[in-house]
């Protein structure tokens, strides 16, 4: 029988070279890992536009224009007329300017007032143009001695709005008509605008019957003067009555048509070219 034992060292060796290997190979994967490059942090998604939204500057409401002023005031008129209660509270409307243009001369200047508040009267003599505006006293309308303010009103003058049916503040265009045998006289005033003044306050602001007045030299050879036409300009404030209610109307019958007032003041009122639109004179508050 033979002798192992010899042998022993060698099967010490066959175990441990794969132990090697196994260590020597691990150790190459660690270092392959440690020198791999790191991964690249992910780059942050792109900011996300927020839409900032638009800031509307708001501002005064427009001047209130002509058409505006007698659309209001033909629904105060219906209202009066059909018995309608007003609104409770303050009108929407106190507290808006207004710009109105009322027309004259349409039909040539004047050698007469007549009785008109606003009209151009030339002197061919003295080769002048002269324009007049004179504001009406208002203090004797029903529809003033029954405001609830009246008491204390001590004088309200005004303009009436000339036809107040068209929109237009131009002249009315001549038209060639039969007159009836029975001519129908003219339409009375039904839309005007007031200014109220308490008893005891300022009269700076009255004109107490002094009117405006405008006057300029013209060339007597200038045949445009007889045909030429202007315009008064209105501009103001809707203050409004001590109801709240920037109108009142009256009538003196069913069968009457409303006669409608604003309370105003005015900040501005001129004298402008109805064809060029030149300002020629002005008076300001």
């Amino acid at each position: 029988m033979s002798d192992h034992r010899p042998a022993a060292p060698r099967r010490k060796l066959s175990l441990i070279a794969p132990l090697i290997m196994a260590g020597v190979l691990i150790a190459i994967l660690l270092l392959a890992v440690l020198r791999r490059p790191a991964a690249p942090e992910p780059e942050p998604p792109p900011p996300v536009a927020v839409a900032t939204p638009s800031v509307v500057a708001v501002g005064p409401p427009p001047a209130l224009t002509r058409t505006e002023l007698v659309e209001a005031a033909n629904l105060a008129a219906s209202a009066f007329a059909t018995g309608a209660k007003p609104a409770a509270g303050k009108s929407p409307l106190v507290g808006r300017t207004f710009s109105l243009d009322i027309p004259f001369g349409c039909n040539g200047p004047r050698t007469g007032a007549d009785g008109a508040q606003a009209y151009a009267e030339y002197d061919i003599d003295k080769g002048s143009l002269r324009l007049v505006a004179r504001p009406v006293d208002l203090s004797t309308l029903p529809l003033v001695k029954q405001l609830p303010e009246a008491a204390k009103v001590e004088a309200a003058e005004g303009f009436w709005a000339p036809r107040p049916w068209a929109a237009s503040a131009a002249c009315p265009p001549r038209r060639e008509t039969d007159l009836p045998a029975t001519p129908t006289p003219p339409a009375a005033q039904t839309l005007g605008f007031v200014q109220l003044f308490d008893a005891g306050s300022s009269r700076l602001q009255q004109r107490g019957g002094r009117p405006y007045e405008f006057v300029r030299k013209v060339d007597k050879a200038d045949t445009n003067i007889l045909s030429h036409s202007y315009r008064l300009r209105l501009e103001g404030r809707l203050v409004g009555f001590q109801d709240g209610r920037a109108s009142h109307c009256w009538s003196e019958s069913p069968d009457h048509r409303p006669i409608c007032l604003y309370a105003v003041t005015y900040d501005r009122v001129a004298f402008v070219d109805g064809e060029t639109g030149e300002t020629l004179g002005e008076w300001r508050d």
